[in-house]
């Protein structure tokens, strides 16, 4: 079932990339549901987000942005990515 869920990703990863540069805004929103879907799919991607989220505050401001005007489905996979408050 992972292969699949990769394989949708990157399929929209190159769709997006592939029309990023089009008159008509597809590209942006493929690329940000390949994203979402690995980022829902891998532990490992999730964390290594996370860890540059906590590391690029102008990144984390973004991201929060985008949960903030997601659908739910889509914010609670972002929220995941949190940086997580130490002490």
């Amino acid at each position: 079932m992972k292969l699949l869920y990769w394989t949708l990703a990157l399929v929209l990863i190159a769709l997006g990339l592939a029309t990023v540069w089009l008159p008509i805004p597809t590209g942006v929103p493929l690329l940000a549901l390949g994203m979402i879907v690995i980022i829902a799919t891998s532990r490992q991607a999730a964390r290594a987000l996370r860890n540059r989220r906590r590391r690029v505050p102008r990144l984390n401001s973004l991201f929060t942005w985008l949960e903030d005007r997601s659908p739910m489905r889509f914010a609670r996979i972002l929220k995941r990515t949190r940086p997580r408050k130490s002490g």
